[in-house]
């Protein structure tokens, strides 16, 4: 008897203590989690975006670099994404090994996964008019051949009225505000980015200046034209590139082949990775197949493919050719991608940058509670009225400045009452001023508001 109550006691003590080893291995592992949580969440959702571990590890040494707070944002945020591999390039130069097979097949696939992230954010439904804009908005606004600003949205109703543009001048960390005046008649792109949708794009004009709730103001023509950024299986970029164009005879191509005998010359108007728009002299010709060879920013580019349809001007002679790439060497690609995505033409900068910013307006208005409409028609009639009460002081001030000038010299206030106003002496000589001519709003501040 003695001995079967051992064994169970020794059958307890050892699930006793098995016990106690699972929820120290459960509490370990849960204090791993925690302490690796962001790190797990990267790693997983590299996986399922089809990256190896060996790369997904890369990814992550890339995101430390670029000091990212949510590392995983990465592979949201095409800017983000389009920063790390900016670093990526710079240090594989840095160790001689940018133009390897391993690192052009890892940036292949980055390149992908970047076009993918545009393509995803594009096919969602989002807005279709500005008439749907939110008041309080933060819009980048780029005047051409002036640069991007910044401003908000006041008030969407028959038109849009916006706050008075400011520049920031990022070198002396100043700011450029123009003269209201200045942006009527022009026409003007708007970036901004709507929260927990994506970023949008419009072209409007500027119709009128003027003042709305106490604050200088534009007035813009609404716009049922919105574009998310990119809309194509492909990202393109306008460009100007002189190229060498070739017909293809061989039913066997070598794609290793250059070609060092002239070429029909032609000019590329837009390029991306699968394909480029071509003008050339004389009528052209679709379904034709053709090789380019040209050069971007210092690399050799050959692309092979097919002339899928050709608009001819009669009046000029000339002709543009939609031209698809069907084969293009891996490291070339990416060539044509790091061009394509680095926007070289200033308008292009200038879009990039309206777009950045518009992005970061988004994180920042994700930590900034917005004002409601009551509360900005609040601040608004605050402002008025502290306004009245500073006029109010004026008048006050000049009405005890003029009965001192009354003590002191009767003729001039004979002469004051004759003119039904009071004498002041400014920098400009003397003048008459009278406090009732002082302009007050009728009704209420409301109404006030309204008819500015």
């Amino acid at each position: 008897m003695n001995i079967i109550l051992k064994r169970e006691r020794e059958v307890n003590l050892n699930i006793f203590i098995a016990l106690l080893i699972t929820v120290a291995i459960i509490a370990l592992v849960a204090r791993l989690y925690v302490l690796n949580d962001k790190k797990i969440q990267f790693f997983a959702k590299g996986l399922d975006s089809n990256f190896k571990f060996a790369e997904i590890s890369t990814l992550w040494k890339l995101s430390k670099k670029a000091k990212l707070e949510n590392p995983i944002s990465l592979y949201v945020s095409l800017n983000e994404f389009n920063n790390c591999i900016l670093k990526y390039i710079e240090d594989e130069k840095a160790k001689g090994t940018d133009k390897s097979y391993q690192t052009q097949q890892f940036l292949t696939k980055l390149y992908d996964y970047r076009t993918r992230i545009a393509l995803d954010t594009d096919g969602k439904r989002g807005l279709e008019s500005t008439k749907s804009l939110n008041v309080g908005q933060r819009l980048r606004i780029i005047l051409p051949g002036k640069g991007v600003f910044s401003a908000k949205l006041l008030s969407n109703g028959r038109e849009l009225v916006v706050t008075r543009p400011v520049q920031e001048d990022k070198k002396n960390h100043r700011f450029h505000m123009p003269e209201c005046e200045m942006w009527i008649g022009h026409s003007v792109s708007i970036y901004f980015w709507r929260k927990g949708d994506a970023g949008y794009a419009f072209d409007t004009t500027v119709f009128e200046a003027g003042i709305f709730q106490g604050h200088d103001c534009l007035f813009m023509r609404h716009s049922d034209k919105l574009d998310r950024i990119q809309k194509r299986q492909s990202i393109r970029c306008e460009c100007n590139v002189y190229a060498q164009m070739y017909m293809i005879k061989n039913a066997v191509v070598d794609y290793n082949s250059v070609n060092t005998e002239e070429g029909y010359r032609c000019l590329l108007e837009d390029i991306s990775e699968d394909g480029a728009l071509i003008r050339i002299g004389g009528m052209g010709k679709a379904n034709v197949q053709i090789k380019l060879q040209f050069t971007l920013n210092d690399t050799f580019i050959m692309m092979y493919g097919v002339i899928r349809a050709v608009e001819y001007n009669k009046e000029i002679e000339q002709s543009r050719l939609h031209f698809e790439c069907t084969h293009i060497d891996p490291a070339m690609k990416n060539a044509v991608l790091s061009y394509v995505y680095a926007v070289i033409p200033q308008d292009q900068k200038e879009k990039s940058e309206a777009i950045r910013e518009s992005e970061n307006d988004s994180k920042e208005e994700a930590q900034i509670p917005q004002q409601s409409a009551e509360e900005i028609v609040r601040s608004a009639e605050k402002n008025v009225e502290d306004a009245s009460k500073t006029v109010q002081h004026a008048q006050e001030a000049e009405s005890q400045k003029n009965q001192e000038e009354q003590s002191q010299e009767h003729q001039e206030e004979e002469k004051t009452e004759a003119d039904g106003g009071s004498t002041y002496f400014g920098m400009g000589g003397v003048g008459a001023f009278n406090p009732n001519d002082v302009i007050r709003p009728e009704g209420s501040v409301s109404d006030y508001l309204a008819r500015k």
